[in-house]
């Protein structure tokens, strides 16, 4: 999907991925975060509200909530788009995975 540009095809094979939580488990230890924790960062770059984060993953508004500031707390950021840059800064996010 990615080869043919089937942006996308590759949005929602994603999604599926990640609800089926078929993705294979970081062996990259140098993450302060858990694996949740880097879904949720990754969409927080995406622009996503928390009840988006919550629909996409399945879980509630208030349970992304919590992420978001664990994850705030943890890369010592005081705001969304600040920890985001800061996931940048320190690639634990990639623009190849937040360009939508």
């Amino acid at each position: 999907a990615a080869r043919l540009g089937a942006t996308l095809l590759l949005e929602r094979l994603d999604a599926l991925i990640r609800r089926g939580r078929l993705a294979e488990t970081s062996t990259d230890r140098s993450s302060p975060l858990t694996a949740r924790e880097q879904e949720v960062l990754l969409l927080l770059a995406l622009g996503r509200s928390n009840r988006q984060i919550g629909e996409e993953l399945y879980i509630t508004g208030k349970t992304a909530s919590v992420h978001v500031s664990n994850i705030l707390a943890k890369l010592g950021a005081a705001s969304r788009t600040e920890a985001v840059a800061i996931a940048y800064r320190q690639g634990l996010i990639t623009r190849e995975e937040t360009v939508g």
